[in-house]
């Protein structure tokens, strides 16, 4: 009777790691995090961040982005602003863009904001020195 208990258990593991393994595939996404304000007139960028993500997607162009991952995307580049300017958390708000497919892609979209910014008159800054810890 024990073999047939091992050998059930023993499939059963297997199958399980088998079955399961695929939902937690990562895969590479590409971020950006702005942080604009209405009152300063001043938005700025981060440069294109990699980033492990789920594989799990609903579009051709992102993958679904955990709320962890944005939290600390947003939280760093904070950080490190508050570090270079003078940065009155009142008045910016700090939105992490992405897990877009591809940097291409993550690019386009953050030229697109970009410009977007600046046909309204804002100070677009790109933060170049930024760089994500994961």
């Amino acid at each position: 009777m024990r073999p047939v208990i091992f050998k059930t258990i023993l499939f059963i593991s297997a199958a399980l790691l088998f079955f399961a393994t695929p939902g937690w595939a990562k895969s590479k996404g590409y971020c950006y995090i702005v942080c604009y304000s209405y009152v300063e007139r001043t938005a700025f960028f981060s440069p294109i961040i990699v980033a492990k993500v789920p594989s799990k997607s609903y579009s051709d162009e992102e993958y679904v982005t955990d709320v962890e991952l944005i939290q600390q995307l947003e939280t760093q580049f904070q950080n490190n602003l508050a570090g270079k300017v003078n940065l009155d958390a009142g008045r910016y708000t700090i939105s992490a863009r992405g897990a877009y497919k591809s940097e291409a892609i993550a690019r386009a979209k953050l030229q697109e904001e970009r410009s977007q910014y600046e046909a309204k008159g804002y100070k677009v800054k790109i933060v170049s020195d930024f760089a994500f810890v994961d």
